[in-house]
């Protein structure tokens, strides 16, 4: 089997971390860009988290068969194992900051609300905000400074700088939308901690029972959980990221139907075809198709 999913463990066409002494990497958008001619192939990075500040300039975002309009000054999310690329005219100005995923373990237990946030692909517009774009310039300016800076309890104030980044994001995002009921921080940390246990053992299906048990609650439990966070059950929530993972294999590989079924551990093509169909409202040969063309 040929595969060109294009998964790295570093930034972009490396293969090893990009953090020397910490948990977090700057660069300027043009370092990369210019070297691929301003054109990101779709790829994803499994442990870790980029954040896009865009200040001018024009690019789109491609995300599976999706195209996104950047609109600058505006900062992007992109959370672990999310297939991204981008098409980047060379006006486009901006930063990008990479983050561990792993470093933000504690940081999800104590605001698991904000974590929330992490785990989706978002766009934060900022134009005619300028309270918001000041707050968030001051902040990427100081972390950048602290990064080039060798000061007494570096790492610490790196951590508290990003957790008042993302939190500002947070806010902005509840302030720009219709908030629904809040779920408690106990509630949100056990549908954190599914989610993640989702994307682990993507290559090998597991029933809602042991998801259940291995964070010590009830099939039940973690069921009403998923309806009070996302309102849909816990399955749905499964067959959400298998359909998700499916996807990156029929746009980004050779593999046949029958070998993503077998990647992704379906024992019979034709469920895993069916599931797909439910999902999408089309066939993976007809969804592949459609991203070819």
């Amino acid at each position: 089997m040929s595969i060109r999913l294009r998964n790295f463990e570093g930034l972009y066409g490396d293969n090893h971390h990009p953090f020397t002494d910490g948990f977090i990497h700057h660069e300027l958008l043009e370092v990369r860009s210019q070297l691929y001619d301003w054109d990101i192939d779709e790829h994803l990075h499994t442990d870790l988290i980029q954040l896009f500040f865009f200040t001018s300039g024009d690019g789109v975002l491609v995300s599976e068969l999706r195209r996104i309009t950047l609109t600058p000054p505006c900062m992007l999310l992109i959370p672990t194992n999310t297939l991204h690329g981008f098409a980047f005219q060379s006006n486009m100005v901006g930063e990008v900051f990479t983050i561990a995923e792993q470093s933000l373990d504690g940081f999800s237990k104590l605001i698991p609300t904000v974590f929330l946030e992490i785990n989706q692909l978002s766009q934060y517009p900022l134009d005619g905000l300028t309270d918001e774009f000041d707050t968030l310039q001051w902040i990427k300016n100081q972390l950048i400074r602290e990064l080039n800076d060798d000061r007494p309890e570096k790492k610490a104030q790196l951590h508290s700088l990003l957790q008042l980044l993302l939190i500002s994001l947070y806010r902005m995002r509840q302030e720009s939308a219709i908030v629904g009921a809040v779920s408690t921080n106990r509630t949100l940390q056990y549908f954190n901690a599914f989610q993640k246990l989702i994307r682990q053992s993507i290559h090998e299906l597991k029933t809602i029972q042991e998801y259940a048990a291995a964070l010590n609650i009830t099939a039940v439990h973690l069921n009403r959980i998923c309806q009070s966070v996302v309102k849909k059950s816990a399955l749905q929530i499964v067959h959400d990221n298998l359909t998700n993972e499916a996807k990156k294999y029929l746009l980004n590989t050779t593999y046949s139907l029958s070998e993503i079924s077998y990647v992704l551990s379906f024992k019979d093509p034709a469920y895993f075809s069916r599931l797909f169909k439910k999902q999408t409202g089309l066939s993976p040969g007809q969804f592949r198709k459609l991203g070819k063309m």
